[in-house]
């Protein structure tokens, strides 16, 4: 089959731009890919990070990705949906995650429907925007939204939440919902390199990892170290760029006693430094505010390092409260420290790296492939049937 891909790619930077790399790279196994990127994704007012594109070599066994689309260029979305359309897909698969780009996606959308009128799928990786608009304009976020998800014939959701968040805009579109796959273009990891209990190996070693935006709840652990201290010999990484004003949370941690306590990554990690960050780890901490799902959790797992996350959308799922980490409520420092302590407590780092080999096996990219199969069989079928 034929198979087009929209969305950020390889060499644009971020877990979505991997996501879209890593599912060319596995339909290409079987199937004819066609990638179509960005040449410019944000403008750079609208971009709190430090640049948007990597200068590392692509990642082996890759599609090269074709930067046809300008978010801000109304003739490159005509032009990139009817380049799209000369590859003849059985089917297109557009990532979404960011109302921004509903004129853009819209106008691609009606140009394959006109040019070609094969089946269009959004893989959402979010409904609405992790920063809303203010209430204000929330109507027209939800207009963005609506105008897009009614161009779309089909609909791949990460988890139970954002399934019923499509269905409030798209109530009869078929949906699948696939788990996170991990990825799999790290380094493969080698047991042997960690595997001193918690016990052994002295002090307990937090990491945080991704970028720092306010719904990640950073203040909230920040707290919670503060709980641990005299409780727990520990050091904590924090790893990622910040796409707020740090001053405030450096102000905490130091008010909190923990400057000699945390390493500050504060920088976008390329993708040679992850292996080692989380192979050193003993425990990944997500104090997550709001969630829909979460691409660290899957990283976490793919070094089996159990997570410590909030019980808020979709990471329920992902975590197995008991299994491969705990889960506690958001925004509690308090909770989030009796978590860390109770890990480290009970002891459980082989049980729980155990459970963690069992469930990742559900993490592959093939059963997103079959869930990209399937839905593709339901708008046939759901099309035979009208």
């Amino acid at each position: 089959m034929r198979f087009a891909l929209v969305g950020p790619a390889f060499p644009l930077r971020g877990g979505i731009a991997q996501h879209t790399s890593g599912l060319a790279r596995a339909l290409h196994r079987d199937h004819q890919v066609l990638v179509a990127t960005f040449s410019r994704q944000y403008p750079r007012l609208f971009f709190p990070g430090s640049r948007q594109r990597l200068a590392a070599a692509p990642p082996p066994g890759g599609v090269a990705a074709q930067p046809w689309l300008d978010s801000l260029n109304p003739w490159s979305w005509r032009r990139c949906g009817r380049r799209i359309a000369r590859f003849e897909p059985d089917a297109v698969i557009l990532q979404w995650w960011h109302p921004f780009f509903s004129p853009s996606y819209a106008s691609l959308m009606r140009t394959l429907r006109r040019s070609w009128g094969r089946p269009l799928m959004l893989f959402c990786h979010n409904v609405y925007p992790h920063e809303r608009m203010p209430g204000p304009l929330r109507w027209l976020e939800a207009r963005l939204i609506g105008r897009v998800f009614s161009l779309a014939d089909g609909f791949l959701v990460q988890s139970s939440e954002l399934g019923r968040e499509v269905a409030s805009f798209q109530p009869r579109a078929p949906q699948r919902l696939v788990s996170h796959p991990i990825y799999d273009h790290f380094a493969p990891w080698d047991p042997g390199l960690s595997e001193l209990s918690p016990s052994d190996r002295e002090p307990a070693r937090l990491l945080f990892f991704g970028k720092i935006r306010r719904y990640k709840g950073l203040e909230v652990l920040l707290e919670a170290l503060g709980r641990l201290d005299g409780k727990l010999e520990f050091e904590a990484t924090i790893a990622g760029e910040f796409y707020l004003d740090s001053r405030p949370l450096h102000r905490l941690a130091d008010r909190l006693g923990l400057a000699k306590r945390i390493r500050w990554e504060s920088r976008y990690l390329p993708d040679s430094e992850v292996p080692a960050l989380f192979r050193s780890a003993d425990l990944v901490v997500l104090p997550y505010l709001e969630a829909t799902q979460s691409g660290v959790i899957p990283l976490a797992y793919q070094f089996e390092v159990p997570v410590i996350a909030t019980s808020v959308g979709g990471l329920s799922e992902q975590v197995r409260d008991g299994k491969t980490g705990f889960l506690c409520p958001p925004g509690d420092a308090a909770a989030l420290a009796d978590a860390v302590l109770r890990y480290f407590a009970q002891r459980r780092q082989s049980e729980f790296r155990e459970n963690i080999r069992r469930f990742r096996a559900g993490l592959s990219w093939q059963q997103v492939i079959d869930g990209i199969l399937n839905l593709l069989e339901a708008i046939a079928g759901r099309g035979d049937s009208s």
